[in-house]
């Protein structure tokens, strides 16, 4: 859907007025999640590793890094260190590469920074690493709820993806969510809401409800949970809460799969029943005049639907407490800093892709230009 929008403004320059007129033309396409198809969105590809490669950053697509180590002479890696790279899209032919360099940044999310400071403390390459490793990971304390209207004329696919949001107390915040139509792939996790602690019971009160509404209103409840149209039809609301829990997150191989070694959450589960939220989640279908959804896996495997992973590496005043001091510069290492979702040390309660980017601009800003090194 394209809207044009037009302006007129007037500013003053030099103590006299000046009409400018605009025409702004938007395109609400609910794409933004999914991927904004009209280059209209600060993304990665777009728009950060563009302009790193203006100012001569070199980038090696389908490449994953798969160990990092001191130069020789030097444990802590004031020498340098060496990174060794394999082709990240194939089974055969890696493509091994190996790279030498001053300092190292790592930037691959929270899980991804985790999983593979994991294995290079594990392979002897970075044996210096805090314990910390792993610990105080959050979820933003997040809960998927939301809701459907079948055969509604109004088509909820079209607009900005998130667009609003509220605090329903001063912990609580919902923001209400956008998918672009097509993008029906999530309908296949959402059910009827379900209240009531995680567990047995829950799943007991989820299959009565279900069966209760099939012989109830059996039409109006397949439309409901077919999973096309899903998109066009449903809101989703985001709860976030900033409150204190947390898991941890440890490398080890899982009872379900002895071969291999992964990162397997341990201590309290971040509550997947927010009654708060289910309670917004009721009162808003029954103002849009549809039905409350909960998230299936929420309700049958008690795992939180969560999009904002953070912690596991968290800024800290000593190695005893974090894997990072206040400038992101890892515990015991020189030259080596970790940039990303990993270094939160609370869950924020909100959407954290711009404090994570201002946490990273203020690390950079401590260290000098290369022209000012040299000197």
């Amino acid at each position: 859907m394209a809207e044009a929008l037009d302006l007129s403004i007037y500013v003053r320059r030099d103590g006299e007025a000046a009409h400018m007129d605009f025409a702004v033309e938007g395109v609400a396409c609910g794409g933004c999640i999914m991927g904004c198809r009209f280059g209209a969105k600060n993304t990665l590809d777009l728009n950060y590793l563009y302009l790193a490669e203006k100012l001569g950053v070199r980038v090696l697509p389908e490449t994953r890094v798969v160990d990092v180590k001191p130069l020789p002479g030097s444990a802590d890696g004031s020498s340098g260190y060496e990174v060794q790279t394999v082709r990240s899209t194939t089974w055969v032919r890696r493509q091994q590469q190996r790279f030498t360099c001053s300092g190292v940044v790592f930037a691959a999310s929270s899980l991804g920074t985790m999983e593979l400071l994991f294995r290079l403390k594990e392979k002897g390459s970075l044996p210096g690493i805090s314990s910390k490793l792993g610990k105080h990971v959050r979820t933003n304390s997040e809960s998927l709820i939301g809701a459907r209207m079948p055969g509604c004329r109004e088509d909820f696919s079209q607009g900005i993806a998130i667009g609003s949001g509220i605090y329903i107390d001063e912990h609580t915040h919902i923001e209400a969510v956008r998918y672009p139509r097509g993008s029906d792939t999530m309908g296949l996790l959402t059910t009827f809401l379900t209240d009531g602690r995680p567990g047995s019971q829950r799943i007991a009160l989820w299959l009565k409800n279900a069966l209760g509404s099939f012989l109830c209103h059996p039409f109006h409840t397949l439309r409901l949970v077919r999973p096309w149209g899903w998109a066009r039809e449903a809101v989703v609301l985001l709860c976030m809460q900033a409150l204190e829990g947390h898991i941890e997150m440890r490398w080890q191989r899982p009872w379900f799969w002895p071969f291999k070694k992964f990162l397997v959450s341990h201590g309290d589960k971040v509550p997947t029943y927010i009654p708060q939220a289910n309670a917004f989640a009721r009162k808003f279908a029954q103002i849009a005049g549809g039905t409350a959804m909960s998230m299936l896996p929420e309700i049958l495997f008690d795992v939180p639907g969560t999009a904002h992973c953070i912690g596991g590496c968290v800024i800290a005043d000593s190695p005893a407490h974090g894997v990072i001091d206040d400038q992101h510069r890892v515990f015991g290492y020189k030259n080596m800093y970790i940039c990303d979702g990993s270094v939160v040390a609370a869950n924020l309660g909100v959407n954290p892709s711009f404090t994570i980017t201002a946490l990273a601009e203020r690390a950079m800003s401590f260290i000098p230009p290369a022209e000012s090194k040299a000197a």
